[in-house]
């Protein structure tokens, strides 16, 4: 569990986007290790002079003072075990103590929740800290981490649990393939699903708000094509996709299923641009600006 140099970002571009830090708990005490060349540039939109590598040593390995540096008055780590110092040691299995209820403004998640079996609890733990306009940050796996942990999660998931029945509002789903970063676009909204097969290790960046407190999973998440399945024919068909289907998945309607696999090893090596219009590229620039929007 930790902080790499695209996790950093993230971080950054979360700050820069109005995210409060002031009482921060991460779910697991997070490791820090960013290389010292992109943290260096990182630390110069905020405080030129400040040497990354000093950070670094005076870090010790650990995101505190990455926390403090962005303001934070409370970094507290919560974990099932003391064995990497966790302020508070909590089973997220179960249902958190009420003191730790609304406390803060920031829970993060830098790859703990798919550790974690009962997911469902953790997660609603996770909803339950926040204050209200607090964030839940995660940057958690989503392709190619089979064994990893428990869990590998899609898109799907994190935008029908961080939606308004539950109190919050999704404000961006990122991913990154090599040096190119993307918003996800909400299946609900894209009429379809939210698919990505891929021959890289691959991670999803989470930013949600919390509105309002509400009971959580008051009516479980259902994945948003088979509810419009179950609306009826008139609704299931009202809308199109925002994207024409891209060339690639044209391609593919037509080719036999024996050339399909064939070429599936070099189809990964496409990029998630040319192959899923879901994913739309967003400029770093834009993002460390704390500008999540697509144009």
């Amino acid at each position: 569990m930790g902080l790499d140099s695209d996790g950093t970002k993230f971080l950054f571009a979360a700050q820069a986007g109005g995210v409060s830090f002031q009482s921060t708990a991460m779910l697991g005490r997070q490791s820090f290790f960013p290389a010292a060349g992109p943290l260096q540039k990182l630390l110069d939109l905020r405080k030129p002079g400040l040497s990354a590598a000093q950070f670094l040593a005076d870090s010790e390995g650990y995101a505190e003072q990455l926390f403090k540096f962005f303001g934070a008055e409370e970094v507290v780590a919560l974990d099932n075990s003391d064995y990497e110092g966790a302020a508070i040691v909590t089973d997220l299995n179960m249902p958190i103590a009420a003191s730790l209820k609304n406390r803060f403004t920031a829970v993060f998640d830098g790859g703990c929740l798919e550790h974690v079996f009962n997911f469902h609890q953790a997660i609603k733990n996770s909803m339950e800290m926040l204050r209200v306009g607090g964030h839940f940050l995660a940057i958690t796996p989503a392709n190619n981490f089979c064994g990893h942990g428990f869990y590998q999660f899609s898109p799907e998931l994190f935008f029908r649990v961080f939606s308004e029945p539950n109190g919050f509002a999704m404000r961006a789903i990122l991913t990154k393939e090599k040096e190119r970063w993307f918003r996800v676009i909400d299946p609900e909204v894209f009429r379809g699903r939210v698919e990505i097969q891929n021959n890289r290790p691959t991670y999803l960046f989470v930013l949600a708000k919390k509105l309002e407190t509400r009971e959580v999973f008051l009516q479980s998440p259902q994945q948003s094509d088979y509810a419009r399945q179950w609306e009826g024919k008139a609704k299931r068909n009202m809308a199109p996709p925002v994207a024409a289907p891209s060339f690639s998945a044209k391609v593919r309607a037509i080719l036999p299923t024996k050339w399909k696999e064939a070429l599936r090893p070099f189809a990964a090596n496409i990029s998630i641009q040319h192959r899923y219009p879901c994913y739309q590229p967003i400029d770093e620039r834009t993002l460390l600006r704390g500008e999540f929007t697509i144009d």
